[in-house]
């Protein structure tokens, strides 16, 4: 029988008063490799920073070997044996592949203040070895390119806690194949085999499917912060897999699907063989005045770059982009927005809002030069621009003068569509507008979304879920590896299933 390596009870993690992860039950046992699947948000990569020690849970236990397993830091979980393989690289470019595989530990080297530079490579060559890589280990990082990377952090990790370990380790594995070739990517699964021989346990996060089927002993499928199937890999197939991520939808009352009206036939931005080296090729698409477009994808699939270009937060490779007929470029953000495009962020903590500033402030912050004559601002337009939209959102707040910081997550958000819509710009890219709030404001949003589109308004959409993207949206281009894979045109009441999108992505 397999030792039970690692098992988690009730585990859950809690932001503020936004549950991301609840009651997660997972059993790991060594000889196995265990895939975690779902929708973008869904929980797993959460669970996943729970159990290497980058987070600490709000609630539950996690076990190790039987013990209950407590780390303060993904290095304290590297040496009890857990290492984890982000998709976010961590090496350091300007040391050599031996010195980033042996950072933190070149003691082990050292004698009388000198470092046995050899002995190390000689170990780090080993080390490379054993995942098929044939690097000379004093090449620096940065001359490698990222696939090569990708593979000198999985070589790193696993030397770091097959080490440590006291007995098998736990190696979590977040989207590893995102770069890699075909031939890299039988070679790691060649990897993956040896360490399941040698009775170590490994966590598999892919997005693709194909992959989660072939490598892995058991898969559990995430949605929506809970786990909703837990199953042998030989039970399964794509179709199954699809169904489970899938699971319930929303009704349409919930987005306001009654108020989706028909976009007019005027194009307002078009977009035409656009390019981002190495993220997205050739994307073209026309948007039309009042239409609600989604934009589908898994991560790394293009999506948030094609947004990135279209707000003039970074300049395309190729292609163009025409608004109202007339060719545009946009070196910044505040170009495109006195062009009349405009983003809601994602984190909307860190890129949204100013937290030491009020409420007004924040409203106000990107207009100051319509408020202001000869470098005094005007408190009186001010107050009465801030007020105005405190009221037309319903921001629950004591005072506009409040800093906004105190406010609720749904509440700031409002905030940020308040200075958004202020701008007067009438494209409006809204990137995961509704993450991190609960379900009343959600619903407030959508229909302040119906309200943009009302009135001409256009809205580029990154759902927080396929079902959010399906219920708001019109029509939908799906991305996948940088292109476009398909797209659904459908009037209210006659929505696409997320088993139709899922396909399309994958």
């Amino acid at each position: 029988m397999k030792e039970l390596l690692f098992e988690t009870k009730g585990i859950g993690k809690t932001y503020g008063t936004n549950t991301v992860l609840h009651d997660i039950d997972m059993k790991v046992y060594s000889g196995e490799v265990i895939g975690l699947i779902g929708e973008n948000g869904a929980g797993k990569s959460t669970l996943m920073k729970l159990i290497c020690g980058a987070e600490k849970p709000s609630m539950g236990s996690m076990y190790l070997r039987g013990e209950e397993h407590h780390s303060n830091s993904i290095l304290e979980s590297n040496h009890q044996g857990i290492g984890m393989v982000f998709q976010e690289q961590s090496l350091v470019g300007a040391l050599t592949i031996a010195q980033n595989i042996f950072l933190g530990r070149e003691k082990k080297y050292s004698k009388a203040g000198f470092v046995n530079w050899a002995a190390m490579n000689q170990d780090a060559k080993k080390t490379l070895g054993q995942v098929g890589l044939n690097f000379d280990p004093n090449k620096k990082v940065r001359d490698l390119d990222f696939a090569a990377r990708q593979m000198v952090e999985i070589a790193k990790v696993l030397n770091v806690v097959t080490e440590s370990a006291e007995g098998h380790a736990v190696i979590l594995l977040d989207e590893p194949t995102t770069v890699l070739s075909n031939e890299e990517i039988e070679n790691l699964f060649k990897q993956i085999e040896r360490m399941k021989k040698e009775g170590n346990a490994v966590i598999f996060i892919s997005h693709r499917l194909d992959e989660v089927l072939k490598v892995t002993d058991r898969i559990y499928v995430f949605k929506d912060g809970a786990c909703t199937a837990d199953m042998n890999t030989k039970d399964a197939d794509e179709s199954v897999l699809y169904e489970k991520m899938v699971g319930r939808s929303t009704t349409g009352e919930f987005y306001h699907e009654d108020r989706q009206t028909a976009p007019s036939d005027d194009v307002v931005l078009e977009v035409n063989d656009l390019s981002l080296f190495g993220i997205f090729n050739h994307v073209g698409f026309k948007l039309k005045k009042g239409e609600v477009l989604g934009l589908c994808g898994v991560e790394g699939s293009g999506k948030e770059a094609l947004c990135s270009v279209l707000m003039g937060d970074e300049g395309q490779t190729s292609g163009t982009m025409s608004m109202d007929g007339r060719e545009v470029t946009f070196k910044n953000p505040c170009k495109a927005r006195r062009s009349g495009i405009i983003c809601v962020p994602k984190e909307r903590r860190d890129e949204g809002i100013i937290g030491i500033l009020s409420i007004s402030d924040n409203i106000v912050i990107s207009h100051m030069e319509q408020i202001s004559s000869r470098g005094y601002v005007s408190g009186k337009k001010m107050k009465k621009i801030s007020s105005d939209w405190v009221q037309k959102l319903k921001i629950k707040c004591v005072s506009i003068n409040d800093r906004i910081n105190q406010l609720s997550g749904g509440n700031a958000q409002k905030v940020i569509f308040a200075r958004a819509l202020e701008s007067g710009c009438h494209i409006l890219i809204l990137n995961h507008p509704t993450r991190g709030v609960d379900v009343g404001s959600k619903e407030e949003i959508y229909s302040l979304i119906r309200d943009i589109t009302e009135k001409g308004n256009s809205v580029i959409l990154l759902g927080d879920t396929l079902d959010e993207c399906i219920g708001m949206s019109s029509r939908i281009i799906v991305l996948k590896d940088g292109v476009i894979s398909g797209e659904f045109d459908f009037p209210a009441g006659e929505k696409p299933s997320q088993f139709d999108i899922v396909k399309m992505m994958m």
